[in-house]
């Protein structure tokens, strides 16, 4: 190579890299302090896309102008009146976005060599200023309409709040209201039961405390015996003959007796029983008693002669309730496998007579053929009137099986 070669060779390599720096912007030195005075700047740098760089120059310049912002928002909005200005917020956001409202990227420039992108953005102090104020004007006014709102929206939650107060309140005077009128009805209903049931204890006390009677015509109930023994006789008026007689002892809630029934003047049928008393006259102005027990008995004795080996067993159920009001009665059952049957013993001249006076209806249905009467009936009606001179001593006066009237006295001692 010549000497004058290397000069010119040398020439356009100082021109080639003269050139280079004189189109490369002088801001895009950002170790320089490349912007003046008079300026809000902000640069971004990216080795990776020119957005990034774009979006980099934006934070910058929303970092070098945010205290600046800030400031003259806070002076506006104080200037607005105290009660607007403590019912306002600026936000690091709001500022932020009133920073950056209306600003765009300024210059780019790509470094192809080095394989940079550069974006700037750049405002004088005063066309930025006068920008940024006309923004947060703006957005005052955008305040005030929402405090506003929020206000009326509060003043709106109040009123809907003190209605619903007030209707609570309401509801819970009428709750109390309410509960004193039931408090006020359960009382008056309590004062009219214990009137009725002190009127009751008056009117039906002697009654209900007085024994049931423990039998009907010739079924006996849940009773047991007053007495420790107790003896019964029934016996035909015309004509003039004895039918029947049942002895029983009574110890605690256990009854036993024994009866025999006759035809003219030899003994038909015997029964034996033994009861037990398991609910024993409960209740207040009512009393009921259930008994429960074992039955044996033999039929047409008269007929066949007494075998025991022909007796017959069974378990029965009876029962008895005590009802006042309903002429001072006692309902009474019967059931074992041979014959079921109901009655009734009423008093209903009680308050004249007490219990010296009544009157009994049983009603019978007789399963087993053998027990019944010489007509064959499977249902008797019994009815009568009953006589008690004391409490040991019984005459009951009875219409027996449609056709005999008979006389029965039963003595307990």
């Amino acid at each position: 190579m010549t000497r004058s070669t290397s000069i010119h060779f040398f020439v356009i390599l100082v021109s080639s890299v003269l050139a280079q720096a004189q189109t490369r912007p002088e801001w895009t030195h950002t170790q320089r302090n490349s912007i003046g005075s008079g300026y809000y700047s902000g640069i971004g740098v990216s080795v990776l896309s020119q957005d990034e760089a774009d979006t980099r120059a934006f934070i910058e310049f929303s970092r070098n102008v945010e205290v600046n912002v800030k400031s003259v928002f806070q002076r506006e909005v104080s200037e607005e009146g105290k009660e607007f200005s403590d019912a306002t917020t600026i936000s690091m956001q709001l500022i932020s976005d009133v920073s950056l409202k209306g600003i765009s990227i300024t210059e780019r420039y790509v470094d192809s060599a080095a394989h940079s992108f550069y974006a700037l953005i750049q405002y004088r102090t005063a066309e930025y200023d006068s920008l940024v104020r006309w923004h947060i004007e703006r957005e005052i006014v955008l305040m005030r309409l929402r405090n506003k709102m929020q206000e009326e929206k509060r003043m709106e939650d109040l009123r809907l709040q003190k209605a619903l107060n007030q209707l609570d309140e309401e509801q819970k005077k009428e709750e109390l209201r309410t509960n004193k009128v039931k408090l006020t009805i359960e009382e008056e209903r309590r004062r009219l039961q214990e009137q009725e049931e002190e009127l009751l204890r008056k009117v039906y006390g002697q009654f209900l405390d007085a024994a049931p009677p423990e039998k009907l015509i010739t079924l006996r109930n849940g009773e047991v015996s007053n007495g420790e023994s107790s003896l019964m006789i029934n016996g035909g008026l015309s004509p003039l003959e004895l039918k029947s007689a049942l002895y029983a002892v009574h110890t605690g809630l256990f009854e036993l007796g024994a009866s025999a029934q006759l035809r003219g003047r030899k003994v038909d049928r015997q029964e034996a029983y033994l009861k037990l008393q398991v609910l024993p006259r409960v209740g207040e102005f009512s009393r009921t008693s259930i008994a429960i027990g074992a039955v044996q008995s033999v039929a047409v004795i008269a007929d066949s002669g007494y075998d025991f080996k022909r007796s017959r067993y069974s378990l029965f159920i009876a029962g008895n309730v005590t009802l006042p009001k309903y002429y001072y009665s006692t309902f009474s059952f019967y059931a074992d496998k041979r014959k079921a049957g109901i009655g009734v013993t009423s008093f209903p001249f009680f308050e004249q007579f007490r219990n010296h006076l009544g009157f009994v209806l049983e009603m019978t249905s007789i399963f087993d053929s053998q027990y019944r009467n010489e007509r064959g009936n499977a249902f008797v009606v019994n009815a009568g009137l009953r006589l008690q001179a004391s409490d040991t001593f019984i005459t009951q006066l009875v219409f027996m099986e449609h056709k005999d009237l008979c006389l029965t006295l039963e003595f307990q001692f």
